[in-house]
Order: C-alpha cells, then structure tokens, then sequence
C-alpha cells in the first residue's frame, strides 16, 4: 500500500479505536447515554455492535463487543507498521499483544483526559453546563471517588485529581509497559 493509504487506514483505525473505546468506558462508568456527546458515540458504534453483541454478549456494564472492536482497530494499526517492514514475517501474538497494549492505554488516557477536563473546568467555568464536561465529569468521578475515600481529608484541599493521574501514569508506564511488549509508534 502506499503511505497516504496507509496513513488514511491508520487515522480511521485510530479514530474506530477511540470512539470503541469511549463507548467502553461510558458504559463501564454507567454514563449517561441521555447526553448529546454520548448519543453521537452510540449512533456511530451500534452499526457495528448490534450484531457483534449476539456473540460477544455484555458483562455486567462491561461491554465486552465494544472492547474487542477497539481492540481489531488496534491490531490492524499494528499490522499496517509490520507489513510497512520488508521480510519481516507478521508474528500474531505481538499484533495481539501491541494492540492490547494500545488498547488498554487508551483506556487510561480517556480517564486522564477526563480528570483533566474537569478540574480545568471546575477552575475556568464552575456552573456552567456542557455536554462534554458533564460527560468528563462522568468518566472521572468513579476513579476520583475512591481515591478520595483512601486519603485523608486536606481541609477543604482536594488531592484527588493528582493522585488519580499518578496512579494512572504509575499503571500506565511500568505496569502495562512491563506485562505487555509493544513496538512505540
């Protein structure tokens, strides 16, 4: 293939990949799907997902079909840099175990990006209604909640947001990165 396919391939694996993702963590967070953001993600992915749930049933509030689509996206963005390599045999355990590794990145990302979002919106903006921040607010209270209940109170001072994205980059770089070979890129 030539590069701007593959780039264009890349970018609509990615783009997959992200919204998949986004649907997992909504649903796993128990969002609500009532939000304009969340109603966009579900119209984009339930062509796709209707049909992959009669196999691929949910868990509890895991969606597991919307996991496994972000995680194929994943695997055919690391087919896309393998096969770029000339001679190089394609070794399916590593495209499983990068696109894994890409996948439950991303996962972490979306919670970091959600925790961010809210305290700079709690700064600039206190009351102010958006979707997309009601939605970030969604994702991040969970993780945030239990942090909160495992530190001690800081008179008024809420150290939550920076102990949730240590934590998530602590997961993120030595947990992941160690149980889960990747190729960076």
């Amino acid at each position: 293939m030539s590069d701007p396919l593959v780039f264009i391939l890349r970018f609509a694996m990615q783009v997959a990949a992200l919204l998949f993702m986004l649907r997992f963590v909504l649903q796993a967070v128990r969002a609500s799907f009532y939000n304009p953001f969340c109603e966009g993600i579900v119209r984009f992915t339930d062509p796709v997902l209707r049909p992959l749930r009669t196999v691929l049933r949910p868990y509890r509030n895991l969606d597991i079909a919307s996991f496994a689509v972000a995680w194929v996206a994943h695997m055919v963005v690391s087919a896309t840099r393998v096969v770029g390599m000339d001679g190089v045999p394609i070794d399916f355990l590593f495209l499983l175990s990068d696109a894994l590794y890409s996948t439950l990145n991303l996962m972490i990302v979306i919670f970091m990006v959600a925790i961010f979002v809210t305290v700079v919106m709690s700064w600039l903006a206190p009351g102010i209604y958006s979707p997309a921040t009601i939605i970030a607010r969604e994702v991040a209270e969970p993780l945030l909640a239990y942090v909160r209940r495992l530190l001690p109170s800081f008179g008024g001072l809420d150290l939550s947001p920076m102990v949730a994205i240590l934590a998530l980059m602590l997961v993120q770089y030595f947990v992941l990165g160690a149980v889960l070979p990747h190729h960076p890129g």
